[in-house]
């Protein structure tokens, strides 16, 4: 059950920086984007070793993806001058 809710939140995660990497590179910020990139490589990748070994993880995978977008549009993430 515990991989399930990591997959979840590795999906999460990685569509809040996303959102992020797209404000920085929006911004011309390259150093920011660079690091953002960085950071959904990380998280992306944790997840498909994940739902690769277990196929049903693919649907915490795109639950987590799902509310990781609407958390980082929400809550204006984008907005946040520090992060971008």
């Amino acid at each position: 059950m515990w991989a399930y809710f990591f997959t979840f939140i590795c999906m999460l995660l990685t569509d809040i920086v996303y959102t992020l990497l797209l404000k920085s590179v929006q911004n011309d910020k390259p150093l920011a984007a660079s690091i953002w990139a960085s950071a959904i490589t990380f998280l992306g990748g944790v997840a498909v070793i994940n739902y690769t070994t277990n196929n049903m993880m693919i649907i915490p995978a795109v639950l987590g993806a799902f509310v990781g977008t609407y958390i980082g549009m929400k809550f204006h993430l984008k907005d946040k001058k520090w992060l971008t």
